[in-house]
């Protein structure tokens, strides 16, 4: 199914929505220590890596995940996980710090990088719905992304995974254009790529729209997605910014989890807003509490009500919570791909 198909209007559903898909979600990237030094001087280390803000969501929504991912022996946040990565006994954990203290932007620089994952680390006779990569060190490498392309029927990019590099001197992490990558050529073979508002300007988006889906989160004004020809706004929710690091993770992980669950682009990108929110209002990657959710949930009835024409005339589905709260999407019967 294309993108534009996706954002017209849906058909009258039969009922018949798929709850559970037959495999998990395949999500593709490294676990990392985030250390992270907050606007007012505050240092805080956690769990850190788009694969435990995305997982974390799925748990949420009762979206049973797949993760390739790998660390060294140092890695200190085993216990706390439910999908554990491999191993590596002569590796070092990837590591991040984040000062936050300079304003706005945050000034990020790596530290340790684990070893890249590999095509062989997938095994390549499963065959998933989705797939996602959400590399955050360059550990995905292009033979794994055209692996993923190959085994998952709708192919989800974050684009930090394809063009991030860092500074050999300084670790600085800094962003490189997306035709001067390797990925470049395998764009046609990826159903979405979601991107920041500061990583956008890195890719030349008339040309990258005709061969794949953008979508361009840009924090309190919501997100934007960018067909071939189309392009919709998503508005966003209104939330207390404590700490952003994993908005954008949580964002992708509410949007693919939509998709997965058979909501229309669009409504899927509302998700998508909806879990970001919920991101920035704690440090590191956050819990789910009834109190949170129940004032967002508000947030988001209220946003539905003045939406267009295309979610007034869709058909409802309320999605179950893992803490038993519900929230309302509009759905298509099936995921979206291109």
């Amino acid at each position: 199914m294309s993108f534009e198909d996706g954002l017209a209007e849906d058909e009258g559903s039969n009922g018949d929505i798929k709850q559970e898909c037959s495999s998990p979600i395949l999500v593709v990237g490294h676990y990392c220590h985030d250390k992270i030094t907050l606007p007012g001087g505050r240092r805080v280390d956690a769990l850190g890596g788009s694969v435990s803000y995305i997982t974390n969501v799925f748990e949420a929504l009762g979206v049973k995940a797949e993760v390739v991912s790998k660390v060294g022996p140092d890695f200190i946040y085993g216990c706390k996980l439910k999908y554990p990565p491999l191993v590596v006994g002569s590796q070092c954990t990837t590591e991040f710090f984040a000062d936050f203290t300079a304003g706005d932007e945050r000034l990020l620089k790596v530290g340790h990088i684990c070893e890249a994952i590999y095509p062989r680390d997938i095994l390549p006779e499963e065959k998933y719905d989705l797939g996602l990569a959400v590399g955050i060190a360059g550990e995905i490498l292009p033979e794994t992304l055209e692996l993923m392309a190959e085994t998952s029927r709708i192919v989800v990019v974050d684009i930090q995974a394809l063009i991030r590099t860092f500074d050999p001197i300084t670790r600085v992490v800094t962003l490189r254009r997306l035709e001067e990558t390797p990925f470049y050529s395998l764009l046609h073979r990826i159903s979405y790529i979601k991107a920041a508002r500061n990583e956008a300007s890195y890719i030349d988006l008339e040309t990258v729209r005709k061969l794949t889906c953008v979508i361009v989160t840009e924090g309190a004004n919501g997100s934007k997605v960018y067909g071939k020809e189309t392009e919709w706004r998503i508005p966003p929710f209104v939330a207390t910014d404590v700490d952003p690091t994993g908005a954008g993770d949580s964002f992708l992980a509410g949007f693919s989890a939509g998709l997965y669950q058979g909501l229309s682009v669009y409504q899927a990108a509302r998700m998508g807003n909806y879990f970001g929110a919920l991101a920035v209002e704690q440090v590191g990657v956050p819990s789910f509490k009834p109190h949170q959710l129940e004032k967002l949930q508000e947030l988001r009835r209220s946003q539905m009500e003045a939406s267009d024409k295309l979610s007034a005339l869709a058909p409802k589905l309320s999605i179950p919570l893992q803490n038993g709260l519900h929230v309302e999407a509009v759905v298509n019967k099936k995921p979206q791909s291109m």
